[in-house]
């Protein structure tokens, strides 16, 4: 193996983001001291804790507190971090009015109204709220199609049109109003889940037979028109676009498609790997190394699945494993992290 450079352990860490226990200072020096010889470049957030039963509290309690609670990650952190959230609105929703937040509207409902005016309103009340508690990233909007009325997206109102046309308007407002708090927005779930039938949660799901190209559309026009940077990508499979891999782990999907086909640019994040979807069917290492080779720039562990409290140093030991069996290379590394670096210095974070 050619020698490693002296900056292994953070071309590393900026590729994890990753979910904490607890809400005060006490919980993310833990966090920080479990992890001092280990990297790291983002947190995502989760106000349920559903690694209990029944969920209990968890990274969100108040307005004051979630303000606190970042900062004190900032402050521990020996790097600007990606603060993540899933705050579409309506049901996706981790800043509730029971913590003190405004309410919000799902992305469904933006849709039946149509009038970009008001998503731009309501864009910004939330980016608004996510800027004021510390928070840089969120994983919104989603940009799959209302197309099956059998799976997540549309059971719980995260579709806004089955009109792509629609759906890119919506989404370019939203990602704007975002950019302007310095927030960075994600779209989500490429190459397209609208026309699924499961949840990638809980198992393994194809959508060989409903996707259509169609569903690269609001994507295809994001990038076009260069107001996106950073997509998540689903863990689907669909045999036409990858006869062996889901999305996450598919070269064919993320680097051929959407890097050379569909010229992006971004960062690529991965949805949560310890979803049932991949993690029923695919060890840690081989997860990771897949991902890496596969144009993977983010590895986005939830860990409010399952928790793991070394999930961390685990990361970190197998892509050293992996860079030592020369499965990966360091270039690949080095060049998501020269996208991760320009994703945070476009919010000013460096």
């Amino acid at each position: 193996m050619n020698s490693l450079p002296p900056n292994i352990s953070k071309l590393i860490g900026q590729m994890i983001m990753v979910g904490i226990k607890g809400h005060d200072r006490d919980a993310v020096y833990d966090f920080f001291e479990r992890n001092y010889k280990y990297h790291v470049g983002g947190i995502i957030l989760y106000d349920e804790d559903i690694t209990t039963n029944p969920p209990s509290l968890h990274n969100i309690r108040s307005q004051q507190q979630l303000s606190n609670f970042t900062n004190y990650l900032q402050e521990f952190s020996s790097n600007p971090l990606l603060i993540g959230i899933d705050q579409e609105g309506g049901k996706v929703n981790r800043l509730k009015e029971i913590y003190g937040f405004p309410k919000t509207i799902s992305w469904s409902k933006l849709g039946n109204i149509n009038d970009l005016k008001k998503t731009e309103l309501e864009s910004n009340n939330i980016a608004k709220s996510l800027n004021r508690c510390g928070i840089n990233v969120n994983f919104s909007p989603v940009l799959d199609l209302d197309i099956s009325k059998d799976n997540i997206i549309s059971q719980k109102d995260r579709a806004i049109s089955s009109d792509y046309k629609v759906v890119f308007e919506h989404a370019q407002t939203s990602i704007k109003c975002h950019l302007d708090h310095d927030i960075i927005a994600v779209g989500k779930h490429f190459p397209g889940q609208g026309s699924s039938q499961g949840d990638t949660h809980q198992d393994w799901v194809d959508v060989s037979d409903t996707w259509s190209d169609q569903e690269l559309r609001p994507y295809n026009k994001l990038i076009q028109a260069n107001n996106i940077s950073a997509i998540m990508t689903s863990h689907l499979y669909n045999k036409h676009l990858d006869k062996k891999y889901p999305a996450t782990l598919s070269k064919n999907i993320i680097n051929d498609l959407l890097r050379r086909e569909m010229n992006f640019k971004g960062v690529v994040i991965s949805d949560d790997p310890q979803m049932e979807a991949i993690s029923s069917r695919y060890k840690l290492e081989r997860i990771i190394e897949l991902m890496i080779c596969a144009g993977v720039d983010i590895f986005c562990f939830g860990n409010n699945l399952v928790y793991d409290p070394d999930i961390v140093k685990k990361i970190h030991h197998v892509v050293l494993r992996l860079l030592k069996d020369q499965k990966i290379d360091v270039s690949m590394l080095e060049k998501s992290n020269e996208r991760i670096i320009k994703l945070k210095s476009k919010i000013g974070l460096l």
